[in-house]
């Protein structure tokens, strides 16, 4: 069965979890987690989505974030592309960092959002890593209760299903966080809804979701346009693109094409990959290169400009 497509509009706030690939460790120590949350401000600062929760595990991390009009697929994608490339280099490593897609739920901020966020900062004493929230350094736990800044967190919708604000507020919320961890709690926030896995929420905020999507959402980017666009420029065909070996105006113009695709957000690297039977810290990877490359030659940078141009047409 094909996979039900992504849900956008503006304001919808979703629970995202990722995973290492095969278990793998995503964060070693202080400087990886730093890494990772100076990108997440700087992809607030550039797609202007809220961050209302985070937690960096080990091996996987969990965010609470509410778009604005640039999807969740190109912000999520963006911060993984660019955090792999940047642990593998730091690492000395290769090949995928991550396991697949993120997963993502719609969720419904006006049932959910405090107890999620409050699963979200429990989740290091969930899996045993430290048995008092305050003490990992990790998670926005410590910014929700004032013993740290960062800046760029959203609490205030949080705040609000307090009823208090300010140190009121931040108390409040410690004792709501540290009730919760002597109890399991009953909402699965993994799984949505029966009648929509990707939803959760009732009936009504289904209905409103699939609504909003409709009317909201329309990709703006054809990604057979952009295949299209690079097939033109190159005079080569799909086939010749997909086809196995390193032939060296093909292996440039896949690199092209993907670098088209992340930065339209018009269709996942993973999709890419699939068609053209080409694994994802490859196409990463010959992106990566094309964008060094683009930085010193005038001529790489006005290739991809007017490819660029094209497609915005």
């Amino acid at each position: 069965m094909a996979r039900k497509p992504r849900l956008h509009f503006p304001g919808a706030v979703y629970y995202v979890t990722l995973h290492g690939n095969g278990n793998q460790p995503t964060f070693f120590d202080a400087t990886d987690h730093t890494r990772f949350l100076l990108l997440m401000q700087e992809g607030i600062e550039k797609f202007g989505h809220k961050v209302h929760a985070y937690s960096l595990l080990p091996n996987s991390l969990q965010l609470v974030i509410e778009v604005a009009d640039v999807t969740l697929s190109r912000i999520m994608q963006q911060l993984g592309f660019r955090y792999t490339r940047w642990f593998n280099d730091w690492h000395s490593q290769a090949g995928h960092l991550f396991q697949g897609r993120y997963k993502a739920i719609l969720v419904n901020p006006e049932d959910y959002l405090l107890d999620l966020v409050r699963e979200v900062h429990l989740s290091p004493v969930r899996s045993g890593i430290e048995n008092d929230p305050m003490r990992y350094a990790w998670s926005s736990h410590r910014a929700y209760c004032g013993r740290e800044k960062v800046l760029w967190l959203s609490t205030e919708r949080t705040f609000l299903q307090l009823e208090e604000t300010g140190v009121r507020a931040m108390m409040k919320f410690h004792v709501y966080v540290n009730e919760g961890a002597e109890t399991k709690t009953k909402i699965d926030f993994s799984r949505g809804s029966e009648s929509d896995p990707r939803i959760l929420g009732d009936e009504e905020f289904i209905r409103g979701v699939l609504r909003l999507s409709r009317q909201k959402y329309q990709p703006k980017v054809n990604p057979e346009k952009i295949v299209q666009i690079v097939l033109d420029r190159y005079k080569i065909t799909e086939q010749e693109l997909a086809a196995p070996g390193k032939n060296r105006h093909c292996s440039e113009a896949r690199a092209y094409l993907a670098w088209l695709f992340l930065e339209t957000g018009c269709d996942t690297l993973t999709a890419l990959g699939e068609r053209l039977g080409r694994d994802v810290s490859s196409l990463s990877s010959a992106v990566r290169r094309l964008q060094l490359k683009a930085k010193k030659d005038e001529n790489t940078a006005e290739k991809y400009h007017k490819m660029m141009n094209r497609v915005r047409r």
